[in-house]
């Protein structure tokens, strides 16, 4: 029996994940997998460590008992919901029992999920079907953090992005509008992974709170990503449904 090679890729939300694994290593625990974090330059700081195109490379030898952990982009919902429109808006989720915000102009879902869907494929989308494409392993692509419900705490903690686009002077749109969303955003993730031949692994149910938004204790200190606690859940995760060990295949006499 060996265990299966697990190797996780991803933007700003796998950052979460690599704080979990120092923190583990600090203190002589194991880790289930490597983590990677897209190498980039911002402003004229460079983060993360590792280019998608060196990735590829990594993820090419691995065999179909082997997993690829994908947290690709993610914050789709956010740059739709997170400040307040000078128009209310809102939006029927399918099955939807929530209600609606009075007042709100009411915005077809089937137009918001065709602009997601047409944004994710030609994006996040892409990138996915080129990792489904260059492994033999299972790729499966982690549903990025649920919304935090702490208006406050998004209005002092936010991104410079959300500052620029006026977040100070527009305030936060109401939490029921982010998750409904972050809803959206993760039906079209699973639609398109689906196509792809992606598996999809859901946030954690401990970090969540009944109504499905992100519990305090994993907030990092903006407006959308989740903390080393939140990273320590998801090892938890990968180690209980990707890291069993799995029977060699025996060469034939």
């Amino acid at each position: 029996m060996s265990k299966p090679a697990i190797v996780l890729f991803g933007d700003s939300h796998s950052y979460a994940i690599q704080r979990a694994i120092e923190k583990r290593r600090a203190k002589g625990r194991p880790v289930p997998l490597a983590a990677h974090r897209l190498l980039k330059v911002k402003g004229t700081k460079q983060i993360g460590d590792t280019s998608f195109e060196d990735f590829l490379d990594v993820v090419r030898p691995l065999q179909p008992h082997d997993v690829v952990l994908s947290m690709i982009g993610g914050n789709q919902y956010a740059v739709f919901s997170m400040i307040q429109h000078p128009q209310r808006f809102d939006f029927i989720e399918p099955e939807d029992d929530k209600g609606l915000d009075p007042g709100a102009e009411i915005i077809p879902y089937r137009l918001l999920a065709d602009a997601f869907r047409q944004g994710i494929r030609g994006g996040d989308g892409k990138s996915l079907a080129a990792l489904r494409k260059a492994t033999a392993a299972r790729v499966v692509h982690v549903i990025p953090p649920p919304p935090k419900a702490d208006n406050d705490f998004i209005q002092q903690h936010h991104e410079t992005v959300f500052a620029k686009e006026g977040i100070a002077s527009q305030g936060v749109s109401s939490a029921a509008l982010r998750m409904k969303f972050w809803h959206l955003q993760t039906r079209v993730l699973a639609e398109i992974c689906a196509e792809l031949g992606v598996e999809i692994m859901m946030p954690p149910s401990a970090a969540c709170d009944p109504e499905g938004f992100l519990i305090r204790d994993c907030y990092a200190s903006d407006a959308t990503h989740a903390n080393d606690d939140y990273g320590e859940l998801i090892l938890r995760q990968v180690e209980r449904d990707y890291a069993s060990p799995v029977a060699e295949l025996q060469s034939a006499p």
